[in-house]
């Protein structure tokens, strides 16, 4: 018996992927917009708090690029093929993996995009709902287990995937 995950978005309308899908060639570059205009007196307020740049408030900036539906997206979330879901989870799983390896040897576990989009705690991954809506839990833990990873609720953000043994290890 697994344990339980956080639900996943479920599947999403197509009436609701297609206006997204016209409707984000506006609203994402707005909102980065002014995101662009708040994140510096984000950054300054945190500055004149604490004395130090806080590297999440990237994160807040880049936020409106991860609602984006590309062509891959899109044709995962249109159709009704399994496969695709799982090629997406078993990417994500060598996401962590790659992560795991480089905070093994010093580095920082998550770099570049993977950061601003997953990166969360030292190596552990946080996947957005939207991101296995066409997974069972089962399927999720069967995909991670297989790769040495397990698969834990992230509370309303979503699950994590960090590597089994340290899952033991941990209280």
């Amino acid at each position: 018996m697994y344990p339980p995950l956080t639900p996943s978005a479920g599947p999403r309308s197509r009436i609701g992927l297609i206006l997204w899908f016209l409707l984000q060639w506006l609203l994402v570059p707005l909102d980065l917009l002014l995101r662009l205009v708040a994140v510096p007196f984000i950054a300054a307020s945190d500055l004149l708090t604490d004395g130090a740049f806080d590297a999440e408030v990237l994160r807040v900036l880049f936020k409106p690029l991860t609602r984006w539906v590309g062509p891959a997206r899109f044709a995962r979330e249109w159709g009704t093929d399994q496969r695709r879901w799982d090629r997406h989870m078993n990417r994500l799983c060598d996401i962590a993996l790659r992560a795991h390896r480089r905070h093994q040897q010093g580095g920082t576990g998550f770099r570049g995009w993977t950061y601003l989009r997953y990166g969360s705690q030292g190596n552990t991954l946080l996947i957005s709902p939207k991101d296995y809506r066409g997974l069972t839990a089962e399927r999720i833990h069967t995909i991670a287990g297989a790769r040495g990873l397990a698969a834990r609720s992230g509370g309303p953000f979503g699950i994590t995937l960090a590597p089994a043994t340290e899952r033991r290890a941990a209280p």
